[in-house]
């Protein structure tokens, strides 16, 4: 509304002094200097009750109402006295306040319908002179125009702030998400190790337990029968045998898989890229993962991190694309984004360590800059 009201301020102010040049040549100059600085000094004094109950408008009840209710006062006092001072001269004055007055009293969506049938009796009753009249409907269409474009701020601010709250709430619930996440894992972590821990005891606690207590009962009878405390020493070896053989199976079942750590390092990484900077990710995998070694594995996530860090550091990529294909003899990983730059780059610290860490594993690196994007190709021979 503040905004609106300077509007009406620099339309008002703009329309005396206009009328003053055009219709002041006979008239007393005093006079018209009163004239002049009494209204502004009205205008001026709509934008302070603007700004002070504008301001105020949502810590005191009715507050609105009051400033609304002094701004009509002042614009009926200033439309009274157009027609004391003659509309022949005020005219134009006289239609802005007429524009104000109605923009303050009547609903947006009858704005127009209202203040086309109100202009159009205004000219028709005052018949005002060829140049109140052109200088009246130059003054309206910008009144309009400026209106149209404070309704339009108006609309944009408010879509802003509603997507403001919107972001908020979203990376609110985002964190929310992390954080229940972490929680998921520490529990699924803790369940994990209570069931290792309750087969451990189970099969393995048992068994051990028996032969110590045979061994303690072929302690005592070792003197008085050799030979049944040796043939229960040798009942608690098998025993004990049989333990460890029952620890082996167990931690040969519940050890995952090198492949399904490596893959999942790597999915890791992607997804937290994708969260972190809103770029669209994907990762496709061909063949039989778990002939990669575990060097490999580990020079592939080394060198998924550098091309991460280049996208964001080289490139304007808005998607990042991985492909594993395992084949009889070699292996192929490709790290694609779609950034659109020069053909021409750079073989920084970054891509040479790329190289490096390729040629450790045992295989070799290739670079490809296109129209479509940088490529990093890694071959691993096994």
């Amino acid at each position: 509304m503040n905004d609106r009201l300077f509007l009406y301020f620099l339309a008002k102010l703009l329309t005396i002094l206009v009328t003053d040049l055009l219709f002041g040549m006979n008239v007393d100059i005093t006079f018209l200097v009163i004239t002049t600085l009494s209204f502004a000094c009205v205008f001026v004094l709509e934008l302070l009750v603007g700004r002070i109950y504008g301001n105020r408008r949502g810590e005191e009840a009715g507050s609105f109402s009051r400033y609304n209710n002094i701004i009509l006062i002042l614009v009926a006092g200033s439309m009274l006295v157009c027609f004391i001072l003659g509309l022949d001269k005020y005219f134009a004055f006289f239609m802005v306040l007429l524009v104000q007055m109605i923009d303050m009293l009547v609903p947006s969506e009858m704005f127009y319908q209202i203040f086309l049938v109100s202009a159009v009796l205004s000219f028709f009753i005052f018949a005002p002179g060829v140049t109140a009249a052109a200088l009246s409907l130059l003054l309206i269409c910008f009144l309009l125009f400026g209106r149209m474009v404070l309704e339009k701020l108006t609309i944009y601010k408010k879509m802003y702030e509603a997507q403001s709250e919107e972001l908020e709430e979203q990376e609110k619930k985002l964190a929310d998400l992390k954080s229940l996440m972490k929680t998921l894992k520490y529990t699924a972590s803790v369940e994990e190790r209570n069931r290792i821990a309750a087969r451990i005891h189970d099969q393995v606690g048992h068994g051990i337990s028996g032969s110590i207590i045979i061994l303690e009962a072929a302690l005592l009878v070792m003197k008085k029968d050799p030979q049944k405390a040796s043939e229960s020493i040798g009942k608690a070896i098998g025993n004990l045998r049989d333990g460890v053989d029952d620890i082996r199976t167990a931690l040969r079942e519940e050890r995952t898989d090198r492949y399904v750590l490596g893959i999942n390092d790597v999915n890791a990484l992607l997804e937290e890229f994708k969260v972190n900077y809103n770029k669209s990710v994907s990762l496709k995998t061909n063949g039989e993962l778990g002939s990669i070694s575990l060097d490999v594995w580990t020079c592939i996530h080394d060198n998924l991190k550098e091309c991460l860090t280049n996208v964001l550091k080289h490139s304007n990529a808005t998607g990042f694309d991985m492909k594993i294909d395992v084949f009889k003899k070699i292996i192929k990983v490709e790290y694609k984004d779609n950034g659109k730059s020069s053909d021409s780059y750079e073989a920084g610290l970054g891509l040479e360590a790329i190289e490096e860490r390729t040629i450790r594993a045992n295989g070799r690196c290739f670079f490809l800059k296109g129209e479509d994007g940088f490529c990093v190709t890694n071959i691993f021979t096994y």
